[in-house]
């Protein structure tokens, strides 16, 4: 049964799993013929060519849900993890877009991995750094001894809540991803910083509204015949862009491995994915050790992007540390340093734990 633990100096990631949709949509499919591509407005968020970089993106079929693929993706993190559903003390996460404003799918998903009535099921509505919040909330949580296992299950189905008149639709994946925090975690958070931009707050919104098709406005429904939110960046002008987007999230990298003495070539970076003008920006303004991206062949899978590019490099990071940066609605940029220890060390650590 869940239960307090006693405090732990190494708290971090135990294990971790992902989860795609079988069905993929390259840039030809046909979904895609209403967007721009005015070559001379690819300074603005509307037109495909500032969306560039992906080739490939994985997407829900008709009748499918995400809760399932989080479901997956969690019970491959516990397995590595070396636990199972029974141990988790707490499940962090989000599914995004829930069918409902409230409850969140979230609790869904322990209902189908079948928790412990007495798991704390906490959603973290904080687009697109859900994960990112998650983690630093799972670790102090097993650091100060409040639960022993957490696990953090977040998973993105974006691609039915966009309007494909705008260039942002065009790199959009679904997709999900899980983790668990535990004692002798082989990732160790070190250090977070974040910033609140508020004054932008409508920069970046998900509501019900109408799409324009052939000149008339259409409110979108989904399978029940109900009214689905659409994502909008109508308000995100140059200034989210050059100040937040462009400059503000390496700027912020750069302040946190400063802070804590760490050169960037040390460093496993992954960040938000929409753009590879911003991806290669990005890789030359930081200039990581490695960069952890799967943009041609996943695209942009919103909150899903950071535990599923973490997920499929996890066993093979052979960096010291790894940075997750995120932007997001708000608007706000988080940005979260994790040291790498050995798989031998955790072990060594887990033999002499209580």
């Amino acid at each position: 049964m869940p239960h307090a633990s006693e405090p732990c100096s190494s708290a971090g990631i135990l294990g971790c799993g992902h989860s795609l949709p079988t069905a993929i949509r390259h840039n030809d499919d046909p979904v895609f013929n209403r967007l721009p591509r005015d070559p001379g407005s690819s300074d603005t968020f509307d037109t495909v060519s500032f969306f560039t970089g992906s080739q490939e993106r994985r997407h829900l079929s008709d009748g499918e849900t995400i809760e399932p693929h989080m479901a997956d993706a969690a019970l491959q993190a516990l397995a590595q993890a070396g636990i199972g559903p029974e141990s988790v003390d707490r499940l962090y996460g989000y599914a995004s877009v829930p069918d409902h404003t409230t409850p969140n799918s979230l609790y869904r998903v322990h209902h189908m991995l079948g928790l412990p009535r007495e798991a704390l099921v906490v959603p973290i509505n904080s687009e697109f750094s859900n994960f990112l919040a998650s983690l630093v909330l799972a670790t102090e949580a097993v650091a100060t001894g409040g639960a022993r296992h957490v696990l953090i299950a977040c998973g993105s189905n974006w691609t039915r809540h966009l309007d494909y008149a705008k260039g942002h639709a065009f790199a959009a994946g679904d997709a999900a991803a899980a983790a668990v925090v535990g004692p002798t975690g082989l990732l160790r958070v070190v250090d977070h910083l974040s910033q609140t931009h508020s004054d932008q707050y409508l920069g970046l919104t998900m509501s019900v509204r109408s799409v324009d098709i052939d000149g008339h406005a259409h409110l979108p429904l989904d399978a029940r015949g109900l009214p689905t939110p659409v994502y909008s960046m109508e308000a995100a002008g140059s200034e989210i862009y050059q100040k937040l987007l462009l400059n503000g999230l390496p700027d912020l990298v750069n302040q946190l491995l400063a802070r804590n003495a760490v050169h960037s070539s040390q460093v496993s970076l992954i960040t938000h994915q929409g753009s590879r003008r911003l991806l290669d920006h990005w890789a030359n303004t930081i200039r990581p050790g490695a960069y952890l991206e799967s943009l041609r062949d996943l695209g942009n899978m919103t909150l899903a992007t950071y535990p599923v590019n973490l997920a499929r490099h996890f066993t093979s990071i052979t960096t010291p540390y790894v940075v997750l940066a995120a932007v997001g609605a708000g608007f706000h940029l988080t940005a979260l340093l994790l040291e790498n220890h050995t798989r031998a060390e955790a072990a060594e650590a887990a033999l002499s734990a209580p």
